[in-house]
């Protein structure tokens, strides 16, 4: 027996012009049910639930401002189900919603959604909701209307549209953090937070709320260069790329100073990778710093209100504002806190935020030994003795699961001979280019790209560096801890001429061995807090291993 029905009700300037039987004018008036009203032609969708459709449709048709004139929709899907109640409606709307979202970028439809501001649902027939009424719904009804382009669940959860949804349910722990910020806008915040723990989840949402709830309210919103395109999809796929423009913090800086622009609120994700000046820095991104500017300060000049989602282990070059900078630049600031993971989700033996306290630890970062170091023995981590070995466990998961994202990455401690933009490599083709790592028999090249390096086609082939990987999720990692790293006197220390990224090296009348090895080992954090499903690793110098594992209990 099918665990949902559907009724397609076709409208005309509104009004439903089908002829209903009496048991379905019964569902439409008194049960809760999830609908979908869409326009084809002008590729325009509002997902909603509600306890009685008639009423809500008349109310809808009411109202005096919505974002979309219901009168334009052409159609209206109306999926209702015995094990329909308040908390499946609004969970299916949910994922209707942040699927719909995944794949925004190739249908172009305009959601006229606002943000509902929903914490994450707990119910007890949820995951029948989800594998018997929405899978099914989304591979079949969706799909057939016309409504769905891709079926494939699995593909689409793997997509950075789907993850930075800003229709996505918050945990109760993101919710807190939302309402602070919501309830003053002119205050400074300082939100800390590790790596897999939402953050760029919370800056969409915020920022969609914020925008949604305060139609004047000038907002301004930084990422990293690799994620401003995603973002960008985000907020057209709703409608308020006119007001959402997501930059990097160098271009929002020069365009505000340029234009004499002022924002009510500014909100940057990875926060810690702003920048202070050095002279070293690629051209682009220190134009607008002179001697002694950092952003965090040219900010606070453009906005009452700032927030800052921070993670002080990622900050992995020399034109990084440091952590101590940081916290005396934001003392006056009001700290809040994420702590929960949600990239590495763990089993019943071992949490992520384990993993993340472990790694830290077994690196010498943190002096914080307080977390099960079951993580360490669990199939979800392993260390192997090859290189071989890394390329064939992510080559192994790659075959196994096509659909997901498995990849392999390294510290940067190869030089980038295969770069496409050198002198020497002008006009090759990509297979006439030097490759810059052989080991073991096997030959592989550097990311041949960081912007959405982990989609494109050919990146399965090639290793990974940090510039390509912060930030993105995969499912199976395979990480290279280099030869940029060892121990000496029990501590571990870089070793600074097997570190080949040019712009990540301290200045040599201010060079600090324990500045380099710190940006070094935040690299190799970031690096390892990327696997969702597994993570695998190899390390070069064999004393770095020992240590590791005995810090971590292996």
């Amino acid at each position: 027996m099918a665990s949902y029905r559907v009724m397609n009700l076709v409208l005309k300037n509104g009004k439903i012009v089908n002829q209903l039987e009496k048991i379905h004018m019964n569902v439409l008036e008194n049960n809760p049910v999830t609908y979908i009203y869409y326009n084809l032609t002008k590729r325009k969708v509002y997902v909603g639930e509600t306890n009685g459709f008639s009423r809500r449709h008349n109310e809808h048709l009411c109202e005096s401002n919505p974002k979309v004139d219901y009168n334009e929709y052409t159609n209206c899907l109306v999926i209702y189900s015995n094990l329909f109640d308040k908390s499946s409606i609004l969970d299916l709307e949910s994922l209707i919603l942040n699927y719909m979202i995944a794949e925004s970028d190739t249908t172009k439809f305009l959601f006229a959604n606002g943000n509902g501001g929903q914490t994450e649902l707990v119910y007890k027939n949820k995951e029948e909701i989800v594998t018997e009424v929405f899978y099914r719904l989304w591979s079949n009804e969706l799909h057939r209307l016309g409504l769905v382009d891709n079926p494939n669940i699995a593909e689409l959860r793997e997509r950075l549209l789907f993850k930075y949804s800003p229709f996505k349910q918050l945990s109760s722990e993101q919710r807190v953090v939302a309402d602070e910020i919501e309830k003053d806008v002119t205050k400074r915040y300082l939100i800390e937070a590790p790596a897999g723990s939402g953050k760029s989840v919370l800056f969409t949402n915020l920022a969609f709320s914020l925008a949604e709830k305060n139609p004047s309210l000038r907002i301004g919103l930084i990422t990293t260069g690799n994620l401003t395109r995603q973002f960008n999809l985000i907020f057209k796929s709703i409608g308020l790329n006119g007001r959402l423009t997501v930059k990097t913090g160098s271009q929002l800086i020069v365009d505000a100073k340029n234009n004499d622009k002022r924002f009510d609120i500014i909100i940057v994700d990875e926060a810690h990778k702003l920048k202070q000046h050095y002279r070293k820095g690629h051209p682009n991104a220190r134009r607008h710093l002179k001697e002694g500017d950092e952003e965090i300060t040219l900010l606070e000049e453009l906005t009452d209100g700032l927030v800052l989602l921070y993670d002080p282990y990622q900050g992995i070059k020399p034109q990084n504002i440091r952590p101590s900078e940081i916290r005396n630049l934001t003392k006056d600031y009001k700290k809040l806190l994420l702590r929960q993971q949600f990239r590495i989700g763990g089993n019943e033996d071992f949490s992520g935020e384990d993993f993340l306290k472990g790694i830290l630890y077994g690196f010498q970062l943190s002096d914080d030994e307080t977390f099960d170091k079951k993580v360490f023995k669990d199939e979800y981590f392993k260390i192997v003795d090859t290189f071989k070995e890394v390329i064939d466990y992510v080559d192994e998961y790659s075959h196994a699961y096509p659909k997901k994202t498995n990849r392999v990455i390294a510290g940067y401690c190869r030089e980038w001979l295969s770069n496409s933009g050198k002198k020497e490599n002008k006009g090759k083709k990509m297979e006439e280019l030097p490759y810059d790592w052989n080991m073991d028999g096997i030959e592989k090249r550097w990311n041949s790209t960081y912007e959405d390096w982990v989609k494109k086609p050919n990146s399965e082939n090639e290793i990974g560096s940090i510039h390509a990987i912060q930030g993105y999720d995969l499912n199976h990692s395979g990480v290279i801890i280099g030869n940029d790293i060892t121990v000496k006197d029990g501590r571990i220390v870089a070793v600074p001429e097997n570190y080949k990224d040019i712009g990540g090296t301290p200045l040599k009348e201010t060079f600090s061995l324990s500045e380099l090895t710190e940006y070094i080992l935040n690299i190799y954090y970031v690096l390892l807090s990327r696997g969702i499903d597994g993570c695998a690793v190899y390390f070069e110098d064999k004393s770095v291993e020992k240590l590791f594992r005995e810090r971590v209990g292996l």
